[in-house]
């Protein structure tokens, strides 16, 4: 079997299998717990068509619940329509999540085959498989996997357009650019990055084309779109401004206070003008305590918590990546690099609280810079050190993997899962 076919046969059965095990009590806990106070019940009200998940003045539907009117609805649209077959229950939140969650997996997978080949491939795929924060996040009703699955879907058709020059792909590019968009603002990262990516391919080859500016018209089309609801309720053009005013504004309120909360850089649980601590992403310093479930004599915990070693061995993976590009000065390279820098850096500046999931859509370029990595030791005589690595990475999924999934245990092992005091 060749190493093509191989990679293909593999990343099928990792799909399946990561699929049935994020799927494992996917329904627990049995009600809303963390932000599906917000995306779950907005996501109901879509499957209603009731116009208060627009309004950001509309009183909240029940107590300790509240509309999310800022991000875009594109992901809650789904999340409505999984409603609406499957009910108003944690099924129906939930689903769509796990799926576009673990399609990240063979996005990644496609990602790095289409810049490095197969045997990179397979590794990059494994890693963000059996990353815990990308695990957690997959089984909750939030929009991040969203996001970060079209984002690599978008790379991935960049990818081939820059190899083949077809103007398809870079139709495809656009399209899943605007999806992203119309799922999170961060998407707008990609739409820059992909732009400067093609745009530095134009100059290289010297083809210029104004069918670059696809980038931006389609995606801002799909975003304007994505209101369709909005629009087909009656709201007007002032009231679609007006949304976007208040969206703004609460993105840029400082006085934000949470007890998990972050910068990239630092641990700020009085907001940003109170104490700081230096806790950044990149360490896995500080996760999110998102759920705590009683089951009889036992708990089940849910800590959005990345997987330490692939975290800590990602800075490593990233830096050998950095030196690689310096020496070689490859595109590939260059796009993974900054794929994973352009998600976090720019949140350096932002002017309010943030958490470690606004780290997520870093994670597939740090697997695939963990995957270039172990392939450079694949290649060498000692090979075995490569799967070895991988497999205590694996080893370390499985340890975290009870507050990763809520799975139930003695509430007094859980400090044999504290490494860091940080993460209590």
């Amino acid at each position: 079997m060749t190493k093509e076919r191989l990679a293909i046969v593999f990343i099928i059965f990792l799909t399946i299998f990561s699929l049935a095990l994020r799927a494992y009590r996917l329904t627990e806990p049995n009600h809303y717990y963390f932000d599906e106070v917000y995306h779950a019940v907005t996501a109901k009200a879509y499957a209603d068509n009731n116009k208060s998940a627009y309004d950001p003045f509309a009183p909240a539907p029940k107590e300790g619940t509240a509309y999310d009117w800022l991000h875009p609805p594109l992901a809650k649209l789904i999340q409505a329509g999984s409603i609406k077959i499957f009910g108003d229950v944690p099924l129906g939140w939930r689903l769509p999540s796990l799926i576009f969650g673990t399609a990240i997996i063979p996005a990644t997978f496609a990602l790095a085959y289409i810049l490095f080949g197969p045997i990179t491939a397979i590794f990059a795929s494994t890693v963000i498989a059996f990353e815990n924060l990308t695990f957690v996040m997959t089984r909750i009703t939030m929009n991040d996997v969203f996001l970060v699955f079209f984002v690599l879907v978008s790379f991935i058709f960049a990818a081939i357009y820059v190899k083949t020059n077809k103007f398809k792909f870079l139709v495809m590019t656009s399209i899943f650019l605007g999806f992203s968009v119309a799922s999170k603002w961060p998407g707008l990262y990609a739409v820059a990055l992909i732009f400067g990516y093609l745009l530095w391919h134009q100059i290289k080859t010297r083809r210029f084309s104004l069918n670059l500016l696809l980038i931006f018209v389609i995606p801002s089309f799909i975003y304007v779109s994505s209101y369709g609801q909005f629009w087909l309720q009656g709201h007007s053009v002032r009231q679609f401004i007006d949304l976007h005013k208040q969206i703004w504004w609460y993105q840029n309120t400082p006085n934000l206070k949470h007890s998990y909360g972050t910068t990239p850089l630092y641990c700020v649980p009085e907001g940003l003008d109170g104490a700081k601590t230096w806790c950044p992403w990149v360490l896995n310093v500080r996760g999110v305590y998102f759920s705590y479930e009683q089951y009889d004599e036992k708990a089940g915990y849910i800590y959005a918590l990345g997987n330490p070693l692939i975290f800590w061995a990602g800075i490593v993976a990233v830096s050998y990546v950095l030196g690689k590009f310096f020496e070689e000065k490859r595109k590939e390279l260059a796009l993974v690099l900054v794929g994973y820098f352009i998600f976090w850096i720019p949140w350096i500046f932002a002017p309010r609280i943030l958490f470690l999931y606004h780290y997520l859509p870093s994670l597939p370029f740090l697997a695939i810079s963990l995957g270039v990595s172990l392939t450079t030791i694949y290649q060498t005589k000692l090979k075995i050190f490569a799967f070895v690595i991988l497999a205590i990475f694996m080893a370390a999924f499985f340890y975290f993997y009870p507050i990763s999934a809520g799975y139930p245990i003695i509430p007094e092992s859980i400090d044999k899962y504290m490494w860091l005091n940080s993460w209590r």
